[in-house]
């Protein structure tokens, strides 16, 4: 009994009704506040704040290979699949920035998640600037992309399919290795420079500097392209006007 008493005397409150509805009260608060907590505003957040300091205009093999493995080592981190990283993209950071880099952290972000049937729907009709990186060594599924912002679109890409219902900017394919690519409009310059690999179809018409340096793989264009076609290949086949 003196061991109760001495409980009681230091914790008075535990005979208290109103002890209780105040515990009650606090777990509810810490319940709601978990709820609040959005995985996908969180990896808005943390590559904004991680990248934020990296210039949108610095594409040096570098820079590229440390948001591409930024995405990969978040994508475990946080687990996150398909549907998120659609979410992602499409309707949250947008709110956060307009464009640059964020293409490789997209690409690091969906490389080990994706599977060869899926297929990775991204619209860029949000954002006001143009976005790189996208389909940075893509190897597995479909990556469905909506928009006329993309620039260094597939770059080093080893499998799987890349299609673009849009017009596309500079350095398609550069550096492809594998896979195809498919653009139901119109592109810049350097389409497949340095292309060892896969195949590279452009509906509409195509600018200067088709495949510089290719060694290997197709370019079909059904329209029409500007000067320097091939200059300095040593391999691959060019098709102007094809029929693919």
């Amino acid at each position: 009994m003196q061991g109760i008493k001495r409980l009681l005397e230091k914790n008075p409150s535990l005979l208290r009704v109103d002890s209780l509805d105040l515990e009650k009260k606090e777990r509810r608060r810490r319940y709601e506040e978990a709820l609040k907590y959005d995985k996908v505003e969180e990896l808005a957040r943390e590559f904004v704040s991680w990248g934020s300091k990296i210039p949108s205009w610095k594409i040096d093999p570098f820079t590229v290979e440390k948001i591409f493995n930024f995405g990969k080592s978040t994508a475990r981190e946080y687990d996150v699949n398909l549907l998120e990283i659609e979410r992602l993209f499409n309707d949250v950071l947008s709110n956060f920035m307009r464009g640059g880099l964020l293409g490789f952290y997209i690409s690091g972000l969906y490389k080990d998640v994706i599977r060869e049937k899926d297929v990775l729907r991204l619209d860029l009709r949000k954002y006001p600037a143009s976005i790189s990186g996208l389909g940075y060594r893509h190897s597995c599924g479909r990556l469905e992309i909506i928009g006329n912002k993309a620039y260094y679109l597939g770059m080093e890409m080893e499998r799987g399919e890349i299609l673009v219902s849009g017009n596309v900017g500079n350095y398609l394919g550069k550096s492809m290795k594998g896979g195809r690519i498919i653009i139901e409009g119109d592109t810049r310059n350097w389409v497949g420079e340095r292309m060892e690999g896969g195949l590279i179809l452009i509906r509409g018409n195509t600018g200067h500097i088709v495949g510089k340096k290719m060694t290997g793989g197709e370019i079909a264009v059904r329209g029409n392209v500007g000067y320097w076609v091939g200059d300095d290949s040593r391999g691959g086949i060019i098709r102007v006007r094809a029929g693919l």
